[in-house]
């Protein structure tokens, strides 16, 4: 095969992987949702061969499940993974962000300040749509936790935040459809920020810590809500509830 369709069906697996990934983050694909190949090529206007590739890849990632005899679906949501993945990103999150206070230099502290900056601009819901989260602020809100360890010097554990991140924002995606309180979410974003700048791990760490134990709080709220979204495939019965608990 010459080396330009190469690049070339890299580079197509490459955007079907990105576009499908995001999809499922942003809820564009439900939990649970079936995942048929024919109607996946119609979506992104990729072949059969790129779509399955990608869906290997968000199966071994966790976001996507294959069934035997049944074909692909979305992973489903419930509150026991739910706390568990939580749990998790605050374990690995606190240990990048430790290190990437102990390793980040004046650049590390002006790119940190610029993403505060550029996410605090952005509503966190559509003004077109109420009710549905905001690309603009979903980009702008992840650059800014990634700016945050940007420093951490681990490409390991940088890649395991990586996915964590990308199944807690799909459980982010899911909490706007619960009818609870707004939090202030700038105020949240600036009190970890300059805990991190004044070089001050500890606050760093508990701040992180209580930004995403409140997430997962009131995702938990709207499972309670949204019961559909735990709901076992082809069963009345939702997945067991976690008494999981972030404090412990």
């Amino acid at each position: 095969m010459p080396a330009q369709q190469t690049a070339s069906d890299a580079t197509l697996q490459t955007r079907v992987l990105a576009q499908i990934r995001a999809d499922i983050v942003a809820c564009a694909l439900l939990p649970n949702q079936r995942l048929t190949l024919e109607t996946l090529r119609e979506r992104y206007g990729a072949g059969f061969s790129p779509i399955r590739e990608a869906l290997m890849q968000l199966a071994a990632e966790g976001l996507v499940q294959l069934e035997q005899n049944k074909g692909f679906r979305v992973a489903g949501v419930s509150r026991e993974s739910l706390y568990d993945l939580m749990q998790a990103r605050i374990e690995i999150d606190g240990i990048a962000l430790r290190w990437s206070i102990d390793n980040g230099g004046v650049d590390w502290e002006a790119d940190l300040i610029a993403a505060f900056h550029r996410l605090s601009r952005h509503s966190k819901l559509r003004r077109s749509r109420p009710g549905k989260l905001s690309g603009e602020w979903a980009k702008e809100h992840r650059a800014f936790h990634h700016a945050l360890v940007a420093a951490c010097n681990s490409p390991t554990i940088l890649a395991i935040r990586e996915n964590l991140f990308d199944k807690a924002e799909r459980y982010v995606a899911l909490s706007i459809l619960s009818k609870s309180p707004p939090r202030n979410d700038v105020a949240e974003h600036e009190q970890i920020m300059e805990a991190a700048l004044a070089r001050n791990v500890g606050r760093a760490i508990a701040a992180s810590r209580e930004h995403i134990q409140r997430t997962a709080d009131k995702v938990a709220k709207s499972l309670e809500n949204h019961f559909e979204f735990s709901k076992l495939p082809g069963s009345s019965v939702t997945a067991r509830e976690s008494r999981i608990s972030l404090a412990g």
